[in-house]
């Protein structure tokens, strides 16, 4: 039994049958009472499944985090669903690893599941491709900045990558050191450009020299990138005093690897890193890093977001502070 073989017991419309069902004001009693009466006889069940499957598809927003390996990244997705618990959305994760693209599998997923937004934790906004014009829902990216992509629909949030790098840098150099290495992402990263941009300004600003091939080592946003790329780095220059490593993590596993071949942090070597986890507090030493605030990049992400899905406003850009935080991992030298 179909509500088409209702209708056609009752002689009545398909679409007044469905009304009948659902309840709606708009029929009269007494075709109410006989649509009913046929329910009633053939104990029709009306099934929901269909409907209340197409209403989560149309509240559905996919998160797409970048980096299988961040706890930054890891700590905002956290906040983010939290966010969301009180929210007439459901939230669909995908995870990717660094190297993926993270538009061609959005762009893929608009088709296949047609979510009305989508959120993108990390990411490299100057690699998305042209297909990513074929978004036409609202995307925030949440910690990178996408100034750069012409695109109505994407709208950013996110410290001043540049600004942070180069207080990070200040530091060190307020602290004495002149010769300093970095371990960082390729720079084909727009993340890691920002904060190589930023390094190099407080170089500059500072009348220090910095030699690219001698004192930059390309590292994975990982505790084992951090860890493979210092000892690489040590080798080419054996000099320098101090590290900016572009992540928490980075710092972390290079730390561990100084300590294997023998340097001491802070005594041998000063190292400041970048994000402001919550595990680096509890590292030792403790780690001098530039924190970004997990809190308020959610916070204002889930309301750019929401407000371009609600209100259709247009896409925006914007930077949150950052703090630097001094811990136990830079001595200050003559």
């Amino acid at each position: 039994m179909t509500i088409k073989d209702i209708a056609k017991e009752c002689g009545c419309a398909i679409g007044t049958v469905s009304r009948v069902l659902n309840d709606h004001p708009d029929v009269s009693d007494k075709t109410r009472e006989k649509v009913l009466a046929v329910v009633q006889k053939h104990g029709f069940v009306l099934n929901t499944n269909a409907k209340q499957l197409k209403a989560q598809e149309r509240k559905n927003i996919v998160v797409i985090v970048k980096g299988t390996s961040s706890p930054l990244l890891n700590t905002l997705l956290e906040r983010l669903q939290k966010k969301f618990e009180n929210l007439p959305y459901t939230v669909s994760v995908v995870v990717l690893d660094e190297e993926d693209d993270e538009s061609a599998r959005a762009v893929r997923l608009y088709y296949e599941t047609k979510p009305v937004g989508f959120v993108f934790l990390g990411g490299n906004p100057d690699k998305y491709s042209q297909e990513f014009d074929n978004l036409r829902v609202p995307c925030i990216l949440i910690s990178n900045e996408a100034e750069s992509v012409e695109s109505d629909y994407l709208s950013s949030v996110s410290i001043e990558n540049k600004l942070g790098a180069f207080s990070a840098t200040e530091y060190l150099i307020k602290h004495g050191h002149k010769n300093i290495g970095v371990i960082g992402g390729s720079l084909d990263s727009q993340v890691s450009c920002c904060r190589y941009v930023g390094f190099v300004n407080a170089m500059k600003e500072n009348n220090l020299d910095f030699d690219f091939d001698s004192s930059y080592q390309i590292s994975k946003y990982s505790m084992d990138g951090g860890f493979s790329a210092v000892e690489k780095l040590i080798e080419k220059n054996k000099s320098i005093t101090a590290i900016f490593a572009m992540s928490d993590v980075m710092a972390m596993g290079a730390c561990r690897k100084l300590h294997e071949i023998g340097y001491h942090v802070p005594k041998d070597i000063s190292i400041v890193g970048y994000d402001g986890i919550k595990l680096g507090e509890f590292f030792f030493p403790r780690l001098t890093t530039i924190k970004q605030n997990e809190d308020e990049l959610v916070e204002r992400g889930v309301s750019i977001l929401l407000d371009c899905i609600e209100r259709n406003t247009g896409s925006v850009h914007i930077h949150v502070p950052f703090e630097l935080v001094e811990g136990e991992s830079v001595r200050k030298i003559n």
